[in-house]
């Protein structure tokens, strides 16, 4: 997880990362390699050389950091400095919507084009910088530089539009994340796939990072010995339009691409997915070059993945009451279907 510094300029800014438990001993490039997929390891290398790269031992100032290299070892505790440069970013949409606030809890419905967190070529242009500016420009200071935070209770992918909750306070972030991993959430997502799909039907396949494709993003179904993660969304089939349907999904479990990969894997991919929805080659020359070829555009038929959280109950954090949140199909996917014959 990463955290915002406060150590801003006018021309750069930082991001920390928290070196967990597990990552003790683990080496400084791989470290970053993990969180800069994208970047060449000799990239990575010339900002550590170059100074861009920092580590804050806070927790064991005993053992000193040294001149960092490449291969400097990272303690449990640490957090590793990364200064970046101020660049422009790709426009992204801010028109969310608020479906609920109180006091520890801000929901929101966050449309497509919007990353939730700084990452990749994504900084300022997030959810998360966004909201925090925002905050600063309500108490009249300096951006980044207001003590109203808020903490992400879960994530959904960048072209991924519908219900995202947020907190106020880092215990009931705690609470909420606690209540994903336990499986005592409920979540509803609608889709638009190729093809007609069984009325209802539910996949249980392992999930884990590809090992055979060149996009470092991509995961993919395997079994557990071969390291996946167990998987299982339920579907149900909602209508049919010429040759699309709109499709309800429920994941039990929250894997990364979950619901997209488990369509696909059924053969029923979602209209527009850049990453399961064209060939490899052509999903290549995106995550390359931030652009498709005109045959993979007219193949994907609109600009993003047509999935859609449109309903998320979970106790809330304080008084535990049991509550659902909802968002309609929005009118870019909603339009499309609608078109089809």
């Amino acid at each position: 997880m990463s955290n915002v510094t406060r150590d801003l300029k006018a021309n750069t800014y930082t991001v920390r990362y928290a070196v967990g438990p597990n990552q003790n001993g683990t080496r400084l490039d791989h470290f970053l390699k993990d969180h800069y997929r994208k970047r060449s390891r000799e990239r990575l290398k010339q900002a550590i050389e170059q100074g861009a790269i920092g580590i804050a031992r806070n927790q064991s100032p005993h053992l000193q950091v040294g001149k960092l290299k490449a291969s400097t070892q990272l303690v449990a505790g640490d957090e590793v400095l990364v200064t970046s440069e101020r660049k422009n970013e790709p426009e992204v949409d801010f028109n969310y919507r608020v479906l609920f606030e109180d006091d520890v809890l801000f929901v929101v419905e966050k449309p497509a084009n919007l990353p939730v967190h700084p990452s990749g070529r994504f900084f300022f242009n997030t959810l998360l910088i966004h909201l925090k500016t925002q905050a600063a420009t309500r108490a009249l200071t300096k951006p980044l530089e207001s003590d109203e935070l808020f903490y992400l209770a879960h994530r959904i992918d960048k072209e991924t539009s519908g219900v995202l909750v947020l907190t106020k306070d880092a215990v009931s972030c705690a609470n909420i994340v606690a209540q994903f991993a336990q499986r005592k959430t409920e979540k509803k997502y609608l889709a638009i796939v190729r093809g007609t799909p069984p009325d209802a039907f539910e996949i249980d396949q392992p999930i884990a990072r590809s090992k055979s494709s060149k996009i470092s993003l991509k995961m993919e179904c395997m079994t557990e010995e071969e390291g996946g993660q167990v998987a299982s969304t339920k579907f149900k089939r909602v209508a049919t339009r010429g040759d699309f349907s709109l499709i309800e999904a429920y994941p039990k479990t929250g894997r990364q691409h979950q619901i997209r990969i488990h369509a696909e894997k059924a053969g029923f991919p979602l209209v527009g997915d850049k990453l399961y929805g064209v060939d490899e080659e052509f999903a290549l020359l995106f995550y390359d070059r931030d652009r498709l070829t005109p045959e993979a555009e007219a193949r994907l038929l609109i600009p993003r993945h047509a999935l859609h959280a449109t309903e998320l109950t979970f106790n809330h954090p304080t008084s535990g009451e049991r509550m659902t949140v909802k968002s309609p199909l929005p009118k870019d996917l909603e339009d499309f279907f609608n078109s089809q014959g």
